[in-house]
């Protein structure tokens, strides 16, 4: 699929963002993941559930059936399932075949995140989640908060290689977070196992709209800010700020740091969820987050629009066209190689294991 192979679509022995912990209770929540419906939920005691969300008697949606204890009925003709994917009840006949029974998926909270695993359950190592300390997220000198989820009308690639480009800041989100420079200035690069990133630095700058509002200040600044991608779904930011050395008042004051964190989780072939949170150290308010949180909702609707608008021309054209690269595009097409790699790699994998 593109901008893959035609054989190549997502990981599956991987760990991915399912949900937020606030998304998942005592109502069945249904959402697809890696192209199969998942049905979350949280049992009598809180503990998080992730099954299949198909019915293997007539394939009906189990996201549409109803929760009884801690099992979910299906609400077309009653069978029904417990946590484990065992099937507990079939209303027509006292005897369960032992072969009815759909997939449970291994399911971890680690801060506000839920995360699954829809591959091969015996090689869910939850030590290959991305630490949640070393990234920020449960960093004491931060506040990280939820921002919020959308159901993207587009396939998951195109919202990574959004996140791989970041020169779009100067232009899809120019009246908010971008300036001009950000497409001009040469980018630092780095790598390392199983991710890549970029830096950006510069020096006397405008204060972009939005960041002038956060620290009440629209002077001239200094500003760096980057993107680590954590194969094959997170990718890891941060963007610092601080007066200029000029600055008549408070030459060189630092202004705050923002880390930021985008999870692009595929969805079904053409659809994707994507999580965002973000976190702070600097005024750690209650009043803050809600003075930022709508600021950033609205850049990332600014990206969501961008993935669905390439999504439907891409669908509308039926082919796929030739892209014209540049030297500002190596980066995030060595972000796709990677990913088409490990992707590949796992399929050989399973092929070995099954000749």
């Amino acid at each position: 699929m593109y901008p893959f192979s035609e054989s190549v679509f997502a990981a599956r022995n991987q760990w991915y963002v399912a949900a937020w912990s606030h998304e998942v209770g005592r109502t069945l929540l249904e959402r697809w993941i890696l192209n199969e419906p998942v049905v979350l939920y949280r049992t009598e005691e809180g503990k998080p559930v992730a099954i299949a969300g198909r019915c293997p008697h007539r394939h009906f949606p189990l996201g549409k059936g109803k929760l009884v204890g801690d099992t979910v009925e299906c609400g077309y003709h009653g069978f029904t399932f417990a946590a484990d994917g065992s099937c507990v009840r079939i209303p027509t006949q006292p005897t369960i075949p032992a072969s009815c029974r759909i997939k449970a998926y291994p399911l971890v909270q680690r801060w506000e995140w839920l995360w699954i695993w829809m591959g091969d359950p015996a090689l869910a190592d939850e030590s290959l989640i991305p630490d949640h300390y070393k990234i920020g997220l449960e960093d004491p000198d931060f506040l990280a908060v939820p921002c919020c989820y959308f159901d993207v009308a587009g396939r998951y690639q195109l919202l990574n290689d959004n996140l791989l480009d970041l020169s779009h800041l100067a232009y899809l989100h120019q009246t908010s977070i971008g300036t001009e420079e950000i497409a001009e200035v040469t980018e630092q690069r780095a790598e390392g196992e199983g991710w890549i990133g970029t830096r950006r630095k510069f020096h006397n700058i405008g204060c972009p709209p939005f960041f002038a509002g956060v620290f009440r200040y629209d002077g001239r600044i200094d500003r760096e800010f980057g993107l680590d991608y954590l194969l094959p779904c997170l990718h890891v930011g941060f963007d610092e700020f601080s007066r200029v050395g000029s600055d008549p008042h408070h030459p060189g004051a630092h202004l705050g740091r923002i880390n930021v964190y985008h999870a692009v989780t595929p969805g079904k072939l053409h659809t994707a969820n994507y999580f965002f949170a973000v976190g702070r150290n600097f005024a750690k308010t209650e009043q803050m987050t809600q003075e930022m949180l709508p600021g950033l909702q609205a850049v990332l609707r600014e990206d969501v629009f961008a993935t669905e608008a390439i999504e439907a021309l891409l669908r509308d054209l039926g082919e796929i066209p030739h892209e014209f690269h540049v030297r500002g595009d190596s980066h995030a097409a060595k972000g796709r190689r990677l990913l088409e790699e490990m992707i590949q790699q796992e399929q050989a994998n399973t092929l070995a294991k099954t000749a």
